[in-house]
């Protein structure tokens, strides 16, 4: 079922890194990254650093918390990029909610490319 994602992003160019996504289930998004044109953004394969900001986007499309401008992302662990992810690609991310310490959440998001894990991050948020 399409989602209006980017709507829910806080986030602005070059800094939004979801061009479209649907969820696809309650715990699942699919996720096209960004392609830019105007080279502020790699072409090539995206390094680790702009995996994980887009699985942490992620997040707020499968699981938005209820006042938006009060979420910041607070820790990245356990980051592993498996396989190369370039713009344009078609990351359909899993998101699980693994621990709440108010005002702390913790989740657990994967990454599959073509049926393969690509990216797996634990993304911690002050919500």
């Amino acid at each position: 079922m399409p989602a209006p994602p980017p709507e829910r992003l806080p986030h602005t160019f070059p800094f939004r890194l979801v061009e479209r996504a649907e969820v696809l289930d309650e715990k699942r998004v699919a996720l096209v990254l960004a392609t830019s044109n105007t080279g502020l953004l790699p072409r090539d394969d995206w390094p680790v650093t702009l995996i994980a900001e887009a699985l942490a986007q992620a997040i707020l499309i499968v699981s938005p918390p209820p006042k938006m401008g009060d979420l910041r992302l607070v820790g990245l662990n356990r980051v592993r990029l498996l396989q190369p992810v370039r713009p344009g690609s078609r990351l359909e991310v899993e998101v699980e909610l693994l621990a709440v310490f108010p005002p702390l959440r913790r989740y657990s998001c994967r990454a599959h490319l073509g049926g393969a894990l690509a990216a797996t991050a634990e993304v911690t948020v002050s919500a």
